[in-house]
């Protein structure tokens, strides 16, 4: 699972029930509006639409062991304006990366019928 950095990340839609499910990212990179769908198709649709002038600063959530299957089970984005989720459900080992200064330019992990794992590029503002 990845798209490398983006120029601009335009905006997130995250597929969540008990556990996110998958998450899909437009984002501009040289000029051109690209689309990444990662994970599974099931679960409920959450759009995050970025203004123009928005962009991420931070991600939190959670990870578990669900039948023996490591997954991301909650997650909150937070931008530079605002704060979107939790989506999925509480519990689980919880993970936080707030950036004082930079902001997220771009998604990699591992996924398959749900996300696994997830971090993020940075890139100074």
């Amino acid at each position: 699972m990845g798209h490398g950095a983006a120029d601009r990340i335009i905006n997130i839609e995250i597929r969540a029930r008990e556990v996110i499910d998958g998450i899909a990212i437009t984002f501009t990179r040289n000029g051109r509006t690209e689309a990444k769908n990662f994970g599974g198709p099931l679960g409920n649709p959450y759009e995050i639409p970025l203004q123009v002038d928005e962009y991420l600063v931070g991600i939190e959530g959670s990870v578990d062991t669900i039948l023996g299957i490591t997954l991301v089970r909650n997650l909150t984005l937070r931008t530079n304006k605002e704060s979107y989720g939790p989506f999925g459900t509480s519990g689980g080992k919880p993970f936080s990366l707030p950036l004082l200064d930079g902001k997220i330019i771009g998604f990699f992990g591992r996924a398959g019928a749900v996300i696994d794992a997830i971090g993020v590029y940075l890139a100074p503002n």
